[in-house]
């Protein structure tokens, strides 16, 4: 209605277009079950609207003439399936060559081929049974019965034409692609296991490969590769570079580096600051914090449950306080402090370890936390005691590394006030027990969780989560929800009851011994640090000065500090072809700093005036650049990851936004992925004396170019997102309407009377 409406008001040169009955059938989730109706789907019990080929004749009254008659000319087939929570009802033509629409309960993966064939009015070339029975076939959606014009995502409306054009032209060559140039995908997320069949498809009808590899350097896809590290039982990079590379004695990348990272850490529970593990991780893993705007990290110490005692929050309090820290209460029960400088973070945690409190794992892709209400503890309503099992759960699954992050929520009751059905897993208190939810998330693609099991006791409830969890670590793709994960499992939940509760594969055993020995393996990873001399030097803003410097201005607001806004554009300057008056080798840091062993990566921050730069040992080489990467002039490329391509070429990725630049090369200093920056580079040697020497500029000339006080971020360069609110808004809350002196008015004449909201 909305289109006709539109293209009539905006095209009124062309023919009108012509609107002629609604089209009610829709697809949705009612209370963790799939339902959908589709065409005239109570066609048995009012009479057909139409049929196909022919209009209704109309009576006096208005209504068709054929619901006049006893019997509708059509027939209905149904299908229910007790076992599996299933009904379908498809109405036929008393000939069976049309569909005329239906409904469908617990089952509607062939919704949209039903709907376009009932909108296409097109005789079937299949006897009506086969539409019920074909439906049970499990594994992923279908498209290939589907017309080119169907609508395969309503967010966006976006047909399957859509998508194969773009495949097929060029503009497509991946699934990000497709959601990125038709949209498809990216409102509610529900089409994506339809988009991903048919670019598949797609690729695999023009030739073309359709790979799911981590990257160039592994020619495997995350679960393949998980399995291979479990059954080899490798334990370090190059022993997995060895054994599955494309090149053994290849540095991997950002891709493929924090995954095998993660896989170890989910199969061993090894120390991530140990040599070996440190260099493999993501900036937020390699401090154990997230890096923020403008480079200090956050604090979060872990609430089990949302659950904290007055000393614990006086402790936090006093820390935020004496490191000027900015607090606030998180939406998953906790309380994060921002803007830790690195420099920091072991006097604040030391600080919080002594307090009684433990990593909250803000930064891993692991569990974040277990939501609770207050449940039977002190709510009236409260049937379950929802804060005393989080925090079993919540102290159960800590530190557990996984594909993505995990939370999850335990309500007391039906109210649902720990929202336990959008998260990885939740439960729900019930009469009998818990109702265990699963694949649910919130974020850029909302999804509602699945009903896993019914009425579980509470002793058989972490059986039953640590099978779903070791069965997700084990099979999901890389930086894979659960929610994604569960909508592209061949069979989706029916299949994940079937090994969980049922042990289909007869496995179910052996995930609850694996989950047991990480449980077993736990420590805390901040605890450890702490009391651990020799991994200080990570923390610490410049490797060869005690200096601290400041790279955003701060503004005050609400009795707090915080970062100023980044500006919208980058630093556009040709950093990489500027030319120096002249170069003359300057000693920066001791050559000790560096590792010898592998991995046979490592790298530095160095301060030379005020200028900040990026020293990196790569194979026993080095090579310096500037340490602003360019794009939101952060200064942080030193704790980037480093990759190399087999020709031999090395790239360090800014830990911010991915943007990857050349070390080494004719194109030292290009953005591979973004052409509009670059950054400068400079020659770099080891020498005897046991310094590594960087040919640099004279200072007041570098500081011109590269100083940190040019290119730090001040107040004023964005604009302030709140001015016209503001403008509008302020000061009015508290007025009455009737004291507002009119524009033009005599504040003394009498003001017409008015409601006093």
């Amino acid at each position: 209605m909305a289109e006709v409406l539109s293209f009539n008001l905006t095209n009124p040169d062309k023919e009108p277009k012509s609107f002629t009955r609604p089209d009610l059938s829709t697809k949705l989730k009612l209370l963790g079950v799939d339902v959908a109706s589709f065409g005239d789907f109570f066609a048995d019990r009012d009479g057909p609207k139409f049929l196909p080929g022919q209009r209704p004749s109309v009576a006096a009254d208005g209504h068709p003439a054929g619901n006049d008659r006893e019997e509708p000319p059509v027939k209905a087939l149904t299908y229910k399936d007790p076992f599996g929570g299933v009904y379908k009802k498809y109405l036929f033509t008393l000939d069976g060559k049309y569909l005329l629409g239906g409904m469908m309960i617990g089952d509607t993966k062939d919704y949209l081929k039903l709907n376009q064939m009932v909108k296409s009015q097109k005789p079937l070339d299949l006897p009506p049974s086969q539409f019920i029975l074909g439906a049970q076939k499990d594994g992923e959606e279908n498209a290939d019965d589907l017309d080119d014009d169907t609508q395969i995502c309503s967010c966006h409306n976006v047909t399957k034409g859509d998508v194969v054009a773009n495949v097929k032209n060029g503009t497509c060559k991946s699934i990000g692609e497709v959601k990125s140039c038709t949209k498809a995908g990216t409102g509610c997320g529900g089409c994506m296991p339809l988009v991903q069949s048919i670019f598949n498809k797609t690729m695999l009808d023009m030739g073309q490969e359709v790979s799911n590899n981590l990257c160039v350097h592994i020619p495997y896809s995350r679960a393949d590769l998980y399995n291979v590290i479990a059954i080899k039982r490798l334990r370090t990079f190059d022993d997995v570079m060895q054994s599955v590379g494309r090149n053994p004695e290849s540095l991997g990348c950002e891709l493929c580096k924090p995954v095998i990272a993660s896989i170890l850490a989910s199969l061993f529970n090894q120390n991530v600051m140990d040599k070996g593990l440190h260099e493999l991780q993501e900036t937020n893993d390699r401090f154990l914090a997230n890096i923020q705007r403008n480079g200090t990290f956050s604090v979060v110490p872990r609430v089990p449950g949302g659950e904290i005692t007055a000393d614990k929050l006086i402790a936090i309090g006093q820390v935020a306080k004496k490191h000027n820290l900015y607090c606030k209460i998180t939406g998953a029960q906790r309380i994060d402090m921002f803007g830790a400088k690195k420099q920091d973070l072991l006097d604040i945690w030391t600080s919080l370890v002594d307090a009684g409190m433990e990593s909250g794992h803000a930064y891993a892709k692991s569990l974040r936390t277990i939501k609770s209400c207050v449940g039977s503890s002190w709510c009236r309503f409260g049937i379950g005691d929802s804060v005393g099992l989080a925090i079993r759960l919540e102290n159960r699954y800590k530190s557990i590394r996984a594909p993505h992050k995990l939370k999850g929520a335990v309500s007391g009751c039906v109210r649902e006030c720990a929202e336990a059905q959008n998260k990885d897993f939740g439960l729900i208190s019930t009469e009998k027990g818990y109702n265990i939810y699963v694949g649910g998330n919130g974020g850029a693609k909302p999804r509602h969780s699945d009903l896993l099991a019914k009425d579980v006791p509470p002793e058989k409830v972490v059986a039953v989560i640590d099978r779903y969890l070791i069965f997700y670590i084990r099979t999901a793709d890389k930086l894979q929800r659960t929610a994604r994960w569960i909508e592209n499992l061949p069979g989706g939940i029916n299949y994940l009851r079937e090994v969980v509760l049922d042990d289909k594969l007869g496995i179910g055993a052996d995930m609850e011994q694996q989950m047991e020995e990480l449980v077993g393996s736990y420590f805390c990873e901040w605890t450890e640090t702490v009391r651990d001399p020799k991994r200080r030097k990570f923390f610490q803003q410049f490797a060869n000065t005690d200096e601290t410097v400041e790279t955003v201005e701060a503004v005050k607001e609400r009795d707090q500090e915080r970062p100023t806004y980044w500006p919208k554009e980058s630093a556009t300057e040709d950093f990489k072809n500027h030319q120096w008056s002249q170069l003359s080798w300057q000693p920066m840091i001791k050559a000790e700093y560096f590792s010898d062993g592998p991995p046979a990566i490592s790298s530095a921050n160095v301060k030379r005036g005020d200028t900040q730069l990026a020293v990196f040992k790569v194979k026993g080489k080095y090579y310096a650049t500037q340490q602003m990467c360019p794009h939101k002039r952060a200064f942080v490329l030193s704790d980037g990851l480093i990759g190399d391509d087999d020709a031999g070429k090395y790239w360090v990725s800014c830990p911010y936004h991915k943007r990857n630049f050349d070390l080494n090369g004719e194109q030292a200093g290009r953005c591979s992925n973004d052409e509009s920056m670059n950054i400068a580079t400079f020659p770099v040697e080891e020498r005897e004396d046991g310094w590594i020497y960087v040919k640099l500029p004279p200072v007041e000339e570098l500081d011109s170019v590269l100083g940190t006080e040019r290119w730090k971020v001040r107040k004023g360069e964005a604009p302030d997102p709140f001015e016209k609110y503001d403008k509008k808004y302020k000061g009015i809350r508290g007025k009455k309407i009737g004291d507002k002196v009119h524009q033009g008015e005599n504040a003394l004449s009498p003001q017409p009377k008015s409601i006093d909201w």
